[in-house]
Parts: structure tokens; sequence; C-alpha cells
């Protein structure tokens, strides 16, 4: 690594102070309106910041409290609106970016189904093309943020004569439109973070497709790569939330640490949390040297997930019987300056067993390591060149009506 954190006093930092001291608690907009939403997008929407840039907005941002829109509207910013940059039409981006950087509109992505997850080539929703408009029929699971999102990002079958993964392509659609209904899935902690969502015959303008038919493979994966470049703790959840840093801390405020067990497992954790921090800073200093993002990314999370649940696990065993009790913190109250739910350890306890199958499971991310770094050989995958339609048992009615109901949903 050969990069240089920009000093305290650094004209840039002191640049970004200054704002804040004239923009006191910056609503989204005016944060979006400066350019420090997305500071690496080119204007009008960003700065066209380098990474040293983009590193100051980020800590001076959190400096002063005020919410990263990556935590605001994390769909859109950390996944889908570079894809609307690159490939939508004007009319699109003049719509939907601003409201969207500034957090007034969320997100949700619309891909994975019930018989479609890990092969997300494999799914069965529908788009077809009826005039200006397309139809979509289908079914997703696994949606966060859908019952508050204005905008879903759907990935649907246009051809379903093509192979799986070229028959498909990408629409914004409006969350409110005729035939959505969202139905909450309420997780072991008790808390709504995953809706399903029912598409019965939602009519989508054409214009409102990005990038061309058949783009939607290409468009899923990479929006799935993307990554924000900043750099930040090694929180325990996806890089949010407590780090093993802030778990050795509390061990050691509480008195915990004097337990030889105790104390060998928090050295252990703490040592993985500054790999992976040491890894994070890798991945910024290939930013500042125009180095592409590769596969480094699915190594980086099949290593931090389980590290994540390990370091949730031992902040919620030392605690003994009191970690039994609802929103008992082990220690002290949640994070100071917390912008997620992450940043409570109770919750972020009882979220964890996700983090390992959320944004690629183990085995998926086991598979890119090995097929794109290590260069073994690919999974071989008999449908992938069949027309899709060859592939695939006919859903009958009895149980597209059964899965409703299973639902909720009538």
């Amino acid at each position: 690594m050969d990069f240089n954190v920009p000093d305290d006093d650094d004209p840039r930092r002191l640049e970004v102070r200054d704002w804040l001291a004239r923009n006191p608690k910056p609503a989204g907009r005016r944060v979006a309106e400066a350019g420090y939403a997305v500071p690496h997008w080119p204007q009008p929407w960003g700065l066209a910041a380098d990474p040293e840039l983009q590193l100051v907005i980020a800590e001076e941002l959190d400096r002063a409290n005020v919410p990263a829109a990556y935590h605001v509207n994390p769909v859109a910013v950390n996944n889908c609106a570079q894809s609307l940059l690159t490939h939508g039409t004007d009319e699109l981006r003049s719509r939907y970016l601003l409201p969207a950087l500034a957090g007034e509109e969320i997100w949700c992505m619309l891909f994975s189904e019930p018989s479609a997850g890990s092969d997300l080539a494999a799914l069965k929703t529908t788009a077809r093309r009826e005039g200006d408009h397309y139809v979509i029929k289908g079914h997703k699971i696994w949606t966060s943020l859908a019952e508050s999102a204005k905008v879903g990002v759907l990935v649907a079958r246009t051809d379903p004569a093509a192979p799986k993964h070229r028959g498909l392509s990408q629409f914004l659609v409006d969350m409110d439109s005729p035939g959505i209904t969202v139905t909450p899935i309420v997780d072991m902690s008790g808390a709504q973070e995953y809706n399903e969502v029912f598409l019965d015959d939602v009519r989508v303008p054409v214009n409102q497709r990005l990038g061309e038919e058949g783009d939607g493979w290409y468009l899923a994966t990479t929006q799935l790569q993307t990554e924000r470049v900043a750099l930040s703790k090694p929180g325990a959840v996806w890089g949010k939330g407590p780090s093993a840093r802030e778990l050795v801390r509390g061990l050691i405020e509480t008195g915990a640490i004097a337990e030889s067990l105790v104390r060998d497992e928090a050295a252990k954790l703490y040592v993985e949390g500054e790999a992976l921090r040491l890894l994070a800073l890798r991945a910024f200093s290939d930013g500042q040297n125009a180095k592409p993002a590769g596969p480094e990314g699915a190594a980086r999370k099949m290593l931090a997930a389980p590290h994540g649940q390990r370091v949730l696990e031992l902040a919620k065993r030392v605690q003994g019987a009191r970690g039994l009790i609802a929103g008992a913190q082990p220690f002290g109250a949640s994070r100071p300056g917390a912008h997620t739910v992450f940043d409570d350890w109770d919750y972020a306890f009882w979220f964890s067993p996700g983090i390992t199958l959320g944004v690629g499971t183990q085995e998926v991310l086991k598979n890119i390591v090995a097929e794109r770094v290590l260069g073994l050989p690919r999974e071989f995958d008999p449908t992938a060149k069949q027309p899709f339609s060859q592939t695939i048992e006919p859903e009958t009615a009895a149980s597209k009506t059964a899965g409703r109901e299973t639902a909720g949903v009538r």
C-alpha cells in the first residue's frame, strides 16, 4: 500500500469544515446539491473527487454527525444509481438521481426470488412487452426496504427463449404502482428487515428500462459488486456497527478481559479485525492508483462476515444471563454517533446469523474466489446455454395460490 491520509489541516478538509459550519445539520438535499453525497461521481451529481478527497469528506461528515447518503439510501447510493448514471437516459437521470442522493426517495432491489437466490439468473419474473409498456408478473423475496421504498430496481425476464443469463432486463419501477403487494417478513429479532413483493400485471413504461433488453445480467452483477470508496471501521454487520476494536475496548472497560479465555479470544478477533482493516486500506490504495475493482471484494466479505458474527457472539456471551434480556447492551448504550440499527450491539447480535447469507452466501463467495482469484475450473452449469423456457417446470395455478396464502396474501 502507498497512500497518505490527509492531515488535519489539509486545505480540502478545512473547506469541508467551513461548509459544515455554514450549513449546520444540513438536509439530505443540501448535502447532495453540494456534491458530498457521492463526491466520486462527475458533476453535477458529485465532485469528480479522487479517493483522498472522498476520505476527507466522509470523515468530516461523520465528525459533524451528518448521516452519509450510503446509510440513508444504501441501495441507490451503494448499488444501483451508478447504473442509472451510466446507462440511463437524461430524462431518467433528471427524474430519479437527486431525490435518491438526497434520501427523499428510498430504493429497493427486486432481485431474489423463492427459486432464484444464489442462482439469480434462474429468476422467473417476466416482463412482457405490450406497446409502450412492459407487463410485469412475478414474486420477489428477501427485499430490504420494500416497505418504505418509492423506487424498485427490478430484474425480470424479457426473453424466455434466450439462455438464462441473456434473457434478463432491468427496470426502475414505481413501488406505488397498481399490482404491487408488499408483505413483511419478521425475523427472529422481532424486526422487519425483509419483505416479499408480489407483482401482478404491473405496467411499467418502456422508457423506465435501464440499458437495452438483455442487459439485465450485466447490470445486476455490476451493481452487486459495487462498493463505496471510503475508509471506515470494519463493522461487524456488512461493514456497519461495532468493530473488534470497540469489542476489546468494551471488554477492558467492563473488566471482562481479565478472564484468560475471553482475553485469548478477544486477541484473536482483534488481529482478524486489523487484517480486515488493512484489506480495506488496500482497497482504498487501489482506488488512489486507479486500479479497477475485482473479485477481491468477495474475499473480503467472505472473511468479514464470520468475523463479525464472532465479534458479536463474544460481546453477548460475556453478558451472561443479562444477555437474555431484550435490548440489554454489553457495553453501555448503543454506539455514539449511530446512524444505522446495526450500531445497537443487541440488535446486531440477533441479526448476525444472516450476514453470512445476505450479499452473497459463503458458498457463492468461495466459488468466486476459487474461480476468479485462484483460477480453478468453473463449476459446470448444464442449463447455462439452454433456452430458459426449456429448463423450468411449469408452475400450476394451485402452487401459485398456495404460495400467496402462505405469505398471507389474498
